[in-house]
């Protein structure tokens, strides 16, 4: 409530010169240096709010962070702390929410399909920097209704930027409580994004006070009224999305909204908050409300006629908040409910006395104590107090804490209500045990005091409640493909209601959808899980969670997601060339791409007539190779074609080409001209032999003579056209009057080709 205390040095000015957020020059001496400003280069996106949470529940939690650059925004890289957390396994790309002060840009992202009470890690990237350079770990909540021990935090009158507050902070860090809730006045001295600061200074989250905790412990933060009228950066800077999401329709609120036409405002318009919900975190219940007001003629009166005093005429707004709490708290029969607002039932303060619109049977505090709730704290009057439980019949007791760093106020009287009044800085620990809860206040020193362990009757079980389950609870599907589960609901208590299902933490590119998406309690829903082809392999957790009138439960899917059995196919060499007759070979190779090796047929296809294709072996395993031997005819028409290989697996088909090129053999025609001769006994005679290619290419060709008569003798052979001489022997005498004169083809192919001249012996005269 009050404003933090301004503390003169004698040879000291606060010189803020150049800068817009001041730090208390009671600090200089107590802030390490790893808390020193981060610096870096022009191009590289700076920190400038350390990461931190809120909106941890059991299958979702926020991160938010400030930077100094815009675009690309901040990714938010997580998983299971037990996993990789250099390198988490998911990531969200996270959502711009504001610009404030020269530089700073506000960034929150939601992390889904957590499990409960599972340590998860983090880390925060932008343009590929690692901003913190570290992986931060904290615990998602409790499954409702579980019986594990857990502990919370609550501070109140906090930010504003003291010691005390940074040594109270380091007390909360030290003993690592599962969450902190607030009791108001976060931020002062009004709650703008100045009051709540950067790491270069602010009142909140400069490096000595929320950063202590932030990063690993998640937040409630109560509104109180500093900050109220200006109330912006308050839903800014503590995000409950997916929190009041999943009560909305129930009635939480979590928005400014328009107030009006109440007795302190009359017909004037303001934007105040509304900002109330309830949640779960084990065995308990928490309630998170809207006690505070900004009206400078109101205050608590403006409170009450604004929230706890049923509708008003020409406010809409008015009153919901206790239509909403009522029956919630009907409805809803954890183990313990606890409630937080700012302004207090009960106090010593004669500056911050009890709140008279509140308290009493017929008032906020009798709704809360018939209806189960176990232990109210409160902020506002700065010190601590403890008070007697005040209607009769109900265990129900208040705590003030107001002691968390702004100026002390002081405990100027004691009413018959107070069991333990101390003006005091300090923060509550409070420990949840079964049936037991132990409430520790801790000074800034660490000293605790006045500590208290109080066991409640079981709430009566007459609310409306359901379970909700899931039937396979692990499902595997193949990319691009759907699987599906079976949601059962459950009456625990009370009637039947109407549950509306939805899911959340699924995978990129995937959708669910339930048949119906709307059930009775005790009825069931197919939930179908649709994959696209892009979605990324893996394992995930969808939280499928079911909304009632008076309760919210969910459960978890495990989705497996698996890549298809898939292979490349390739040919080596890929181009080849083979004469008519003749065969070719290619190494045909496959890879596996995704999954699992898969059997592939292999075929071909394109080949030209008369041309075989064979394959050695025909069928391979993926990562396995064979070889294509293509086998041409005499008869194969000459020319160029592409032969198509195919592979064909169980899952999937691909084929490669090979160019084929055939041409023919190389081949030639010989001829005599004249073909017919005649020589005189012992004479010569000649002829011209000629060659022409007729296919193929030209090649050497090696010219002989048979068939000569006895003793004739080849005389001259020129290249070229081949001029044949013969000698006859005047001795010899012929009866066959032709010979024959033979060449032999290319020795290689073993053909031969003749050309025959007719020769004419003839005597001489």
């Amino acid at each position: 409530m009050r404003p933090a205390r301004l503390v003169l040095a004698a040879l000291t000015t606060l010189a803020c010169i150049g800068a817009s957020l001041c730090l208390d020059p009671r600090l200089a001496s107590a802030i390490p240096s790893a808390f020193s400003p981060i610096t870096a280069l022009a191009s590289t996106p700076v920190l400038l709010r350390y990461p931190y949470l809120t909106d941890v529940t059991q299958s979702w939690a926020m991160v938010s962070l400030a930077t100094d650059t815009l675009s690309p925004a901040p990714v938010v890289k997580w998983g299971p702390a037990a996993g990789n957390c250099a390198s988490p396994p998911n990531s969200v790309a996270a959502t711009f929410v504001i610009s404030f002060g020269s530089t700073d840009k506000q960034f929150k992202a939601e992390l889904t399909g957590l499990q409960p009470n599972a340590a998860y890690c983090y880390r925060v990237l932008q343009a590929g920097v690692d901003l913190l350079g570290s992986a931060p770990v904290f615990t998602s909540a409790l499954a409702s209704g579980a019986t594990d021990p857990f502990t919370f935090a609550v501070i109140g009158d906090w930010g504003a930027g003291t010691t005390d507050e940074n040594k109270v902070l380091t007390q909360i860090a030290a003993a690592a409580p599962n969450f902190i809730i607030s009791a108001g006045d976060n931020a002062y001295n009004s709650g703008t994004q100045t009051d709540y600061g950067d790491i270069n200074g602010g009142n909140v989250f400069a490096p000595m006070y929320w950063p202590l905790v932030g990063k690993t412990t998640p937040a409630f933060m109560i509104e109180g009224n500093h900050g109220f009228t200006g109330n912006l950066p308050y839903f800014q800077n503590w995000p409950q999305d997916s929190t009041v999401a999943a009560c909305a329709q129930n009635g939480c609120r979590y928005q400014p909204d328009t107030y009006c036409c109440t007795g302190t405002l009359g017909s004037t318009s303001h934007s105040y908050p509304s900002s109330w919900y309830a949640f779960d975190w084990g065995n308990s219940r928490f309630y998170v409300l809207e006690g505070a007001w900004g009206d400078s003629t109101g205050a608590y009166l403006g409170d009450f006629q604004g929230h706890f005093n049923g509708p008003v005429v020409g406010c809409p707004i008015c009153g919901t908040e206790l239509t909403w709490l009522a029956n919630d708290l009907a409805n809803h029969t954890a183990a313990h409910k606890f409630a937080f607002w700012h302004y207090p039932l009960y106090s010593d303060s004669s500056t911050q006395p009890s709140d008279t619109y509140l308290d009493g049977s017929t008032n906020l505090e009798g709704v809360l104590a018939s209806n189960g709730v176990n232990i109210v704290f409160n902020g506002h009057a700065h010190d601590y107090e403890r008070n007697y439980p005040q209607i009769a019949g109900s265990p129900m007791l208040s705590y003030v804490t107001g002691g968390g760093g702004a100026a002390l106020g002081s405990v100027s009287r004691h009413g018959s209500f107070d069991a333990y009044a101390r003006a005091v800085y300090h923060y509550l620990k409070v420990t949840v045990n079964g049936s037991s809860v132990t409430v520790t206040p801790v000074d800034e020193n660490g000293a605790t005091f006045d500590v208290q362990t109080y066991t409640f009757p079981p709430q009566s079980q007459t609310g409306n409640d359901f379970s909700i389950s899931v039937n396979p609870s692990s499902v595997s599907v193949v990319q691009g493909q759907s699987v599906s589960s079976t949601i059962s609901t459950a009456v625990t208590s009370g009637s039947a209601q109407t549950i509306t299902l939805t899911a959340g933490g699924l995978p990129s590119g995937a959708t669910a959808s339930f048949n119906p998406s709307t059930v009775t309690a005790g009825g069931s829903s197919t939930l179908t899980i649709s994959t696209a082809a892009s979605t990324p392999g893996g394992t995930y957790t969808v939280t499928v969670t079911g909304t009632g009138a008076s309760a919210t439960h969910s459960t978890s899917v495990s989705l497996t997601v698996t890549v298809p059995d898939d292979f490349s196919i390739s040919a080596s060499p890929n181009s080849v060339s083979v004469v008519q007759g003749q065969s070719v070979s290619s190494t045909i190779s496959t890879a596996v791409t995704s999954g699992n090796a898969e059997a592939i047929t292999l075929s071909a296809s394109g080949l030209p007539r008369k041309a075989k294709a064979s394959f050695n072996p025909s069928v391979v395993t993926a990562g396995g190779s064979s070889t294509l031997t293509i086998s041409t005819a005499a008869s194969t028409p000459s020319g160029s074609y592409t032969v198509t290989v195919t592979g064909t697996g169980a899952s999937a088909t691909h084929s490669t080409s090979v160019s084929l090129t055939v041409t023919l053999p190389d081949d030639f025609s010989i001829s005599a001209s004249p073909n017919s001769v005649s020589v005189v006994q012992g004479q010569s005679v000649s002829s011209t032999i000629s060659t022409t290619v007729i296919s193929g290419n030209p090649q050497s060709v090696t010219l002989s003579a048979s068939g000569l008569p006895w003793g004739d003798r080849l005389l001259q052979s020129q290249l070229g056209h081949r001029r044949w001489q013969l000698d006859a022997d005047p001795e010899h005498h012929l009866f066959d009057p032709r010979w024959e004169l033979h060449r032999h083809r290319d020795r290689n192919r073993g053909l031969g080709l003749a050309q025959h001249i007719g020769l004419t012996h003839r005597d001489p005269a």
